[in-house]
């Protein structure tokens, strides 16, 4: 049963041009991957000029390619991801903080793309996402309220 649910899923979504959500597993998993790469890597993408470490929390709304059976077949992510600059003795509240929408390439190392501010977000949103995806990312974060909760608690870890 859950196999043709999922199967008319994918048909209906396709017939309307619009991806299929990721399965709750492989969003799980690829938010991992969108974290990992956000908190290893190079902070410049979402926070220039930071000198403390970043915490994630990540919200998967895309992957390519779009027939990625599993999460270790998606060579892109695409997310909503909330961002806090940890600095010692600087508590969450006080904290640089940045919401935005990534793409994360699964390159060696991983690449980062993010959107910049002002006149540059609808041309950069344009450019980093696929046409069917842009919506979404426009949007931001699904939960910005559950995305804070969830930062505040790995920021006091």
């Amino acid at each position: 049963m859950t196999v043709a649910a999922a199967a008319f899923a994918a048909v209906a979504c396709a017939a309307s041009d619009e991806r299929a959500p990721l399965p709750p597993a492989m969003a799980a998993e690829l938010a991992t991957v969108v974290v990992t790469a956000l908190e290893t890597g190079s902070a410049d993408p979402l926070l220039a000029g930071s000198d403390g470490r970043l915490v994630c929390v990540a919200e998967p709304f895309g992957a390519d390619p779009v027939d990625a059976a599993t999460a270790g077949d998606v060579t892109t992510v695409y997310a909503a991801v909330l961002c806090a600059e940890k600095r010692d003795g600087v508590a969450f509240e006080d904290s640089s903080r940045v919401s935005t929408v990534v793409a994360v390439h699964r390159s060696s190392p991983a690449r980062v793309e993010a959107p910049g501010d002002g006149a540059a977000h609808q041309a950069d949103i344009e450019r980093i996402f696929p046409e069917d995806l842009r919506e979404r990312a426009f949007a931001g974060h699904p939960d910005p309220g559950a995305g804070e909760r969830e930062l505040a608690a790995r920021y006091t870890r």
